[in-house]
């Protein structure tokens, strides 16, 4: 699909690619260096780390620069954003309010999973809470999807994406 498309697609280059979507969204990314073969992002326990503990390879390139770098969007300001809204909130409320009926599907809330997952007790750490899944009015159901591909024709080593698609399933 790349391929078919590429006469219809001008990137300039990763730069300008997170600029433009700043821009556009309001989101700054937040870069991480991270390994060049994709071991390890240098973070928490690597933060420190000169070298990839796996692979050996530098963390830094002749320059002093990160050899490979992971740019992350942070989500969670997307999401406070969502309860500042009334319509939003009222709109957040679609998952709350909808009614079940055994043996139809309209809805990925009508699907087997989703009604186990109703009647599950959440555990974090090992540690049962009181409460199941999905039970408070304010909770938010979201799907994710994930692909990775190199960009710029590249072969490995390249500058790659993977692109996150979250879809919140209140709305």
């Amino acid at each position: 699909m790349r391929r078919s498309f590429r006469h219809k697609m001008t990137i300039d280059s990763e730069w300008v690619i997170l600029h433009r979507l700043a821009a556009l969204s309001g989101i700054k990314a937040i870069n991480y260096h991270c390994c060049i073969n994709s071991c390890i992002a240098y973070t928490d326990n690597y933060s420190h780390h000169l070298r990839c503990p796996f692979c050996h390879e530098p963390r830094y390139g002749a320059g002093g620069q990160a050899r490979r770098n992971f740019s992350y969007l942070p989500i969670i300001p997307r999401l406070q954003a969502f309860f500042q809204s009334p319509e939003m909130i009222e709109s957040l409320a679609y998952r709350k309010r909808y009614i079940h009926q055994p043996g139809v599907l309209r809805d990925v809330f009508d699907s087997q999973w989703y009604q186990t997952l109703c009647q599950t007790k959440v555990v974090v750490d090992g540690v049962e809470r009181p409460h199941c899944f999905f039970a408070g009015k304010h909770d938010l159901a979201f799907t994710l999807a994930a692909d990775g591909f190199l960009l710029f024709n590249r072969r490995r080593g390249g500058p790659s994406a993977t692109p996150l698609l979250l879809m919140n399933l209140n709305l």
